[in-house]
């Protein structure tokens, strides 16, 4: 079994800070369900939690787009569509997917000394669609 070691970086080291910069703003627009995740995905990013910032993301993604909240509904379907089904939350989708619903092994959880690399990056990708989402919905509403 690999044991992962706890990285020493800070969340100061993720080049995108938007979603903790934009915390209170972001919770605002979000409903009790959403805001629940977002405390939690916002906790793993302070703490490196890479697993979890992926996870997270593609389950806040999800719930966005699903919670009735009046910043979503007042969006178009063309809106939604172009934002929800992009390339990259799918993305976030099947990575996902690939961690909680094992059918293969997968980069990042292979067993090697570059898997909390590799979960980093991914992490990091992860906080850059997601705060692109959320910055493209808060621009519409």
């Amino acid at each position: 079994m690999r044991v992962f070691k706890l990285s020493s970086k800070k969340i100061a080291n993720f080049k995108n800070t938007f979603l903790i910069n934009n915390y209170i703003e972001i919770k605002k627009y979000l409903g009790p369900h959403g805001s629940c995740i977002f405390h939690e995905l916002t906790e793993a990013i302070k703490y490196n939690n890479y697993l979890t910032i992926i996870i997270l993301s593609a389950t806040l993604i999800d719930i966005i787009k699903n919670e009735k909240t009046d910043f979503i509904n007042n969006l178009s379907g063309i809106e939604i569509n172009s934002i929800f089904s992009s390339y990259e939350a799918m993305w976030i989708r099947q990575t996902r997917n690939s961690i909680v619903h094992y059918e293969k092994p997968i980069d990042g959880l292979l067993g090697n000394k570059e898997d909390n690399k590799i979960l980093e990056e991914y992490s990091v990708k992860t906080i850059s669609i997601l705060s692109k989402i959320i910055n493209e919905i808060l621009k519409l509403k």
